[in-house]
């Protein structure tokens, strides 16, 4: 029966080739869309499920007030907090702090200079807690002592090759480390990604001080016992920890929810976005939908081809069941060589997704048991989803109708059909008209004004490891000997700069009008700027004065619109001359404000603006110049040159400021592409659906069209007779999916601190457009059957 039911399946695709294309084609793109999808989005749930107490271990954070106002969630915390917790609260099994040093560390061993990211100091518990597996060395004895390090395998394996790491000392800052073990590679879903780590009890010999509750730069991670009640626990540590932090209040969350639900300040790393992933995962059901679609309304739309065979079956005895099993199979087949075109697809797509998706090249993709279990649930839903209803609906046909001349399917079943198209076209446009404003929301973005131009301006990464003294006489050097090079405009240089993340600033609470307390509670974003960074960067002063050469600018400071406001003058100008309870050195008990910039941005036009403040500085991290892009190579040779000349042996790092503006739109960017290239494959099935629709209402008013060319009939007008009802399906569809869409794309909006406003005329091009694709691909068929001999036509049957 089985062997019979095939063939029989198999000769009526082959029969049918034309629509068994259509409908292959369809569910094919629409499987492989989905199977990428789905994996992205499981890679982005997945974060943290590697650790054994996952789901036991949270991070402490901190939210900060100024008396009953809300100011900002820090995810940083006080070094004494996790050694209290785990005293006072029997809940706390363990706890780890870990602290960021620096995301390009420059490591020396021997002779050879090796610039290392994302090097952390940590507790050895660190080791218990998030069970790391050691390929050299063991947990017992790593980061038990002052100056002991432990690197990853592949950091290891830049510096020493093949042979052992541990025991081998390096030297960082001046200071010599001990290997004491290494670790496997993370692996890329967590948000805590290292690559070094020494020791927490090495910082207080670096000037740290791990007893005060002063200054927050901790990750506080605690591992509690299971079913612990995180209301009940966040009760005892705002009691516990009230007397040391006033009005801030430290709360619990998830290690597992950090990646996609949580956007403080200080994250190790951009997280990812739980309405971006939404959207995808409803975007990857509705591709899916889309695709099985066309199967129904071309299976069902073909009923009338099938009734004298279904009627002549069960005349000779066929029941309803062999007949629903029948075309069941013929479904199963189809869906079977779908899925083995969509495993085509997604093997020759992989290299273009994962530059997409910004993943490593990943060899598990078909390996993965994970991987054919969604392929078998989905050729099995697919199988359903596409298969039952046509099954049911031809198996319904009546014996009689064998005696009949033809068989014309219900106004019902007409009405399901435009149904779906409508559900098809309103799927398109839901995800159209998000790609629109996706690429409308980021030009919005680019195109407003930062307060600062960082075009043109090239900014290199000094050294690190000298004391002040070296770097005093070395860094005014090289900046002098750049500023004589042809294309070097001006040259500044600064202990951080504008677009760099926040964990390269200072901040501080504690600032206020000298003698008031007004302003305390505020985050105050710092850092130390020389006398020309204002000018490069095109920072516009609305009061005061800029640093000056040639004077000590001692206790001197400079800040924006913002923190004045916050700090309670009226106007800039009021502001210039006053004191404010910020000391700069060990003598001073105040500084004075000298100048007041225009706000500036010092993150991109995602985020709101900080209140910022600088002092005067001549040394620093970073080397900002002005420069003309002419002859860029060769400037870039020349400045090469120079620092090979001044810093022998140490790594050569540039980069445009501009570049680190865009590197904040990258994951917006990469969702615009995905929103984009996917409402472009939803569109395609549709219109193959609609291909194939057409070419079936052609066949089945063939001798119509010849009648009404007969009698005068224009080749525009059966044209329009062919194409307006799918035109007028595109409208309604446009109706009901700009409330949705509106909806939606209201949700992603709220990310941003500024954005566009959503206007009407971005529905209506989303809909005039498909409107527009949809009568294209039914004139592709109108056009051909509307210039077809009508003698031809009346002949046909």
């Amino acid at each position: 029966m089985l062997s019979t039911n095939t063939k029989t399946a198999w000769r009526a695709l082959k029969k049918n080739r034309f629509y068994t294309i259509i409908n292959v084609m369809g569910l094919a793109i629409a499987t492989a869309a989905f199977l990428l999808i789905i994996n992205y989005v499981r890679f982005e749930y997945s974060y943290e499920n590697f650790y054994r107490n996952a789901d036991n271990i949270y991070r402490i954070t901190l939210d900060r007030y100024k008396g009953a106002e809300y100011v900002v969630t820090d995810c940083e915390t006080h070094p004494p907090l996790g050694p209290l917790l785990k005293k006072d609260i029997p809940d706390v099994v363990d706890y780890v702090r870990i602290q960021q040093i620096d995301d390009a560390a420059e490591i020396k061993y021997r002779q050879k200079v090796f610039v290392t990211s994302r090097m952390y100091a940590s507790d050895p518990s660190i080791f218990t807690i998030f069970n790391y597996d050691f390929k050299e060395g063991s947990p017992a004895n790593a980061l038990n002592e002052p100056f002991q390090a432990v690197l990853t395998a592949s950091t290891a394996q830049k510096m020493f090759g093949d042979k052992p790491a541990k025991g081998e000392v390096i030297q960082f800052m001046d200071k010599s480390y001990t290997i004491t073990g290494v670790i496997q590679d993370l692996p890329p879903n967590t948000h805590l990604k290292i690559n070094m780590l020494i020791s927490l009890s090495t910082l207080p010999q670096l000037g740290f001080q791990l007893n005060s509750w002063n200054g927050n730069n901790n990750y506080t991670y605690v591992q509690l016992r299971p079913h612990t009640s995180l209301t009940a626990f966040d009760s005892k540590m705002r009691t516990l920890t009230k007397g040391f932090i006033r009005d801030n209040i430290y709360r619990t969350e998830p290690v597992k929810d950090i990646h996609l639900f949580s956007h403080k300040t200080f994250e190790p790393e951009i997280n990812g976005n739980i309405k971006t992933v939404r959207f995808l995962l409803i975007t990857a059901f509705m591709i899916l939908l889309v695709g099985s679609v066309n199967y129904i309304n071309l299976t069902t739309a073909r009923t009338t081809e099938r009734t004298k065979e279904v009627g002549m079956r069960k005349a000779l005895g066929a029941s309803r069941g062999s007949l629903v099993r029948q075309f069941m199979m013929e479904t199963l087949l189809i869906n079977l060589f779908a899925m083995a075109i969509a495993l085509l697809l997604v093997k020759l797509a992989l290299p273009f997704y994962l530059v997409l998706a910004d993943r490593v090249a990943v060899n598990s993709f078909f390996t993965s048991p994970v991987f054919w279990l969604i392929c078998l649930a989905l050729f099995v839903l697919n199988s359903l989803l596409s298969g039952i209803y046509p099954a049911m609906v031809l198996s319904a046909v009546k014996p009689v109708s064998i005696t009949v001349k033809s068989f014309t399917a219900s106004i019902g079943s007409a009405l399901f059909r435009k149904t779906l198209v409508v559900g098809q076209f309103t799927a398109a446009l839901v995800i159209l008209s998000a790609s629109f404003i996706v690429y409308r929301q980021l030009a919005f973005l680019r195109s407003q004004d930062l307060g600062l131009n960082p075009a043109e301006l090239l900014v290199i990464k000094a050294t690190s490891g000298e004391d002040d003294a070296v770097l005093e006489k070395e860094q005014p050097a090289f900046r002098q000997a750049l500023q004589q090079l042809p294309a070097i405009q001006q040259a500044s240089i600064s202990q951080s700069l504008p677009g760099v993340p926040l964990n390269q600033l200072s901040t501080t609470t504690g600032i206020s009008r000298y003698g008031a307390t007004d302003g305390k509670g505020y985050n105050f974003y710092m850092y130390g700027i020389d006398s020309r960074l204002l000018d490069i960067t095109g920072i516009k002063l609305v009061a005061g004065h800029n640093f000056r050469d040639g004077f000590p600018n001692k206790d001197e400071v400079i800040i924006s619109r913002e923190a004045s406001r916050l700090l309670g003058f009226r106007t800039p100008e009021t502001a210039v001359g006053q004191r404010i309870s910020l000391t700069l050195s060990d003598s001073a008990k105040f500084s004075t404000i000298v100048g007041v910039t225009e706000d500036y941005h010092q993150l991109s036009m995602k985020e709101s603006l900080l209140p910022m403040l600088h002092w005067y500085q001549q040394i620093g991290k970073y080397y900002v110049l002005k420069v003309s892009t002419a002859e860029m190579p060769a400037t870039i040779a020349q400045i090469k040159s120079l620092w090979e000349q001044h810093f022998p042996g140490h790594t050569f790092e540039y980069q445009f400021m501009d570049q680190l503006f865009d590197q904040q739109y990258k994951a917006d960017d990469q969702f615009g592409k995905v929103v984009k290239i996917f409402s472009a494959l939803t569109l395609f099935i549709t219109c193959l659906g609609i291909l194939g629709l057409t070419a079936y209402n052609i066949t089945r008013r063939t001798k119509e069209i010849g009648i009404r060319k007969v009698l005068g009939a224009s080749v525009g007008s059966i044209v329009g007779l062919l194409s307006k009802d799918f035109v007028k399906l595109a409208m309604l569809a446009m109706i009901i999916a700009t409330p949705l869409s509106w909806y939606i794309m209201q949700q992603w909006l709220q990310n941003f601190a500024y954005h566009m406003h959503i206007r009407w005329w971005m529905f209506a091009w989303s809909g005039l457009l498909t409107a527009g694709i949809a009568f294209v691909t039914a004139c592709l068929q109108s056009v051909r059957a509307a210039l077809m001999d009508p003698v031809k036509s009346l002949k046909t049957e």
